[in-house]
């Protein structure tokens, strides 16, 4: 029997999620579970697109070890951060650099 379309998108998203998990390139994930690395990296890019910078999508950041936190300095302008991977961070006012430096050395990139 053929799947629909959204049967196989949701499929694909347990792919993509479970290679996330996994710490393997694409390619080992790939090979291990017997899917194809170009529709894995398909999937992956669309993964990218349909989150990226969406309002009503909250960003969780965990730092591998305790980072400080201080209050936010004001700033006539947003910021907004976005990586080649996806994530977008959005600031309405700036954080202390020395903040913004240790969430990015500690895996936010």
């Amino acid at each position: 029997m053929m799947s629909t379309q959204s049967e196989r998108a949701a499929r694909w998203r347990e792919h993509v999620e479970r290679w996330r998990r996994s710490g393997q390139t694409q390619a080992a994930y790939s090979a291990e579970h017997g899917v194809s690395k170009k529709s894995l990296g398909y999937w992956v890019r669309q993964s990218r697109h349909e989150s990226a910078c969406k309002p009503d999508s909250p960003l969780t950041l965990v730092a591998a070890r305790p980072v400080g936190v201080a209050p936010p300095r004001q700033a006539g302008e947003v910021l907004s951060l976005r990586s080649p991977s996806g994530w977008c961070l959005q600031f309405g006012a700036l954080p202390p650099a020395s903040w913004l430096a240790e969430v990015l050395a500690h895996g936010a990139a």
